[in-house]
């Protein structure tokens, strides 16, 4: 991955061991321009572009690196010719940019949709600094330079290398777009917008893949899952995980109002059942679910499951749709918290001076100096002057006191507030809310250079299993499954356009008997005792 000069980022491929680089003319942009280099390594380069071209569904350029005299590992390009849909794919690149520390790039794998002489279209999603990544066919050759995406996870489109190599000599040469050697089909790309199949999975995705015996494997673990309905539409999976009718789901997904009534469920059979919240976990965003009268049968988790990187992992879904087939992460991940999602009280405070807090008999207090237009806070009715004694009866001491305190509730909680205003003590209850956008944005969550759907709350979980599985938001809170059948996670966030994050069945079981604990509940009872899958 390398970063250019002027702030433009992308992907690259070294094709030579030299130091020629492969990329899109969309990140390369034209010859002659400097530009700084990360190899995977940590390693850093200068280097310069080459020729480039960006003409409709032709996007790929060069880049010359000062290699310093040595050889760096290099890439074999392969053929487009004869990739026919069905054919795997390996989408490699630096997702979102190049990363703060050294690491190697994202890997997803992926299916040709299309692939003709000018453009190529595949199903692995690719995001905001991918550009210009490679593809690879199962025998490690370049076959294809990364270009551009569609709305839809699965819409995704490259420059097929073949086009690349027929122009390598110009593009060594350092010519550009307005003299690059173009035959019939480039001058009928010119202004010609990528033609994505629509429909999204019935015309899309890949026959291949539908017609996989997926639905048999996770015949089981589908049964445990119901829809958490609003009104007539599905708002998010919940998964029954005892017999005693409790069910597990993403806290921050369930409809506007439920801290004040029953949920009504409905399972892919058309059953209803009402239910209703009994605790939740706020840094985790699970809320555990009390059905009445529930018939459903319970997951068997299998604890202890060891997730290896490139193992397939499919979703269960309800309806008529078939599960959905994802890929294990290269890498761990740790999902730190998005402040910007966070709960958001909406005032700026300073300690409360001891003449102050003296009236009140409190050894701490906190001086409201500005309250945010538009906030919980303002909401709420507190003032500029206002002392905040406690929030949910606790202290709040020093300027972290309330962010801490806030910090282990969510967005959404209601929360009671004590206040002193005068010589009175008032008592407020305020909604917590997200921060506001900034710059006049639109506050719907966003990450990436696509619209696609991502959670509301899709960070902050800690360690995470990350899959490309395309999952939407409301269906999380249901199941992932290994090849075996065998229910090793859950799906807790949307991430962005090519990641889907996923808790542990051991962090998910773990917060669901403190949660239990806390409610006065039983411990929850599996159907079965499940053995940890081996290593």
């Amino acid at each position: 991955g390398g970063r250019m000069s002027g702030g433009t980022t992308g992907t690259g491929v070294v094709i030579t061991s030299d130091g020629l680089v492969a990329t899109c003319g969309h990140v390369g942009v034209r010859a002659g321009v400097r530009v700084n280099v990360t190899l995977s390594d940590g390693t850093e380069l200068k280097g310069r572009t080459l020729g480039q071209a960006n003409i409709g569904a032709l996007d790929c350029g060069l880049i010359q690196l000062n290699t310093e005299g040595r050889d760096l590992p290099c890439a074999p390009l392969g053929t487009s010719k004869g990739l026919a849909a069905g054919d795997w794919l390996l989408a490699m690149g630096f997702t979102q940019g190049p990363p703060d520390e050294p690491r190697p790039s994202l890997v997803r794998i992926g299916r040709v949709l299309r692939n003709t002489p000018t453009e190529m279209l595949f199903d692995a999603p690719i995001d905001a600094g991918d550009s210009g990544g490679p593809s690879f066919n199962l025998r490690g050759e370049v076959v294809a330079i990364n270009s551009r995406c569609g709305q839809s996870p699965w819409e995704n489109a490259a420059t097929p290398i073949d086009r690349l190599r027929e122009r390598l000599w110009e593009f060594r040469d350092g010519i550009d777009e307005e003299m690059v050697t173009l035959n019939a089909s480039d001058i009928s790309d010119r202004g010609v917008r990528t033609n994505f199949a629509r429909g999204g999975s019935d015309n899309g995705r890949m026959a291949v893949q539908r017609g996989l015996p997926f639905d048999e494997v996770v015949a089981r673990a589908r049964g445990s899952m119901l829809n958490v309905m609003d009104g007539k539409a599905a708002r998010v999976c919940a998964t029954v995980i005892d017999t005693d009718g409790h069910a597990v789901t993403k806290r921050s997904q369930l409809p506007v109002g439920w801290q004040g009534g029953a949920l009504q469920l409905e399972s892919a059979d058309g059953e209803h059942f009402a239910a209703r919240v009994i605790g939740s976990d706020g840094p985790l965003d699970l809320a555990v679910l009390k059905i009445d009268n529930c018939t459903i049968a319970p997951i068997e988790w299998t604890r202890g499951a060891h997730v290896a990187p490139g193992q397939v992992l499919l979703t269960p879904r309800l309806g008529q749709r078939s599960a959905a087939l994802g890929f294990a992460a290269i890498e761990s991940r740790e999902s730190d918290r998005d402040w910007s999602a966070s709960p958001f009280l909406g005032v700026q405070t300073a300690p409360a001076t001891a003449q102050e807090r003296e009236p009140f008999g409190v050894d701490a207090a906190l001086k409201v100096e500005v309250v945010v237009a538009g906030s919980a806070a303002a909401a709420a009715g507190i003032q500029v002057g206002d002392l905040l004694l406690s929030l949910d009866g606790q202290s709040l001491a020093g300027r972290m006191g309330l962010r801490r305190v806030i910090a282990d509730r969510y967005v959404g909680d209601h929360v009671a507030l004590e206040v002193a205003r005068g010589e009175k003590v008032l008592h407020m209850e305020a909604t917590l809310a997200k921060r506001a956008p900034i710059n006049g944005g639109n506050g719907e969550p966003s990450r990436g250079n696509t619209t696609t759907a991502i959670s509301d709350i899709s960070t902050g979980f800690g360690s995470v299993l990350a899959h490309d599985g395309i999952v939407w938001p409301e269906q999380c809170g249901g199941p992932i499954v290994n090849l075996d059948g065998q229910a090793v996670g859950l799906n807790i966030a949307r991430f962005d356009r090519t990641a889907t994050h996923a808790l542990s069945a051991d962090t998910v079981m773990d917060a669901v008997d403190k949660i239990l604990f806390s409610a006065g509940t039983v411990e929850t009872r599996p159907a079965s005792a499940v053995s940890p899958a081996p290593r």
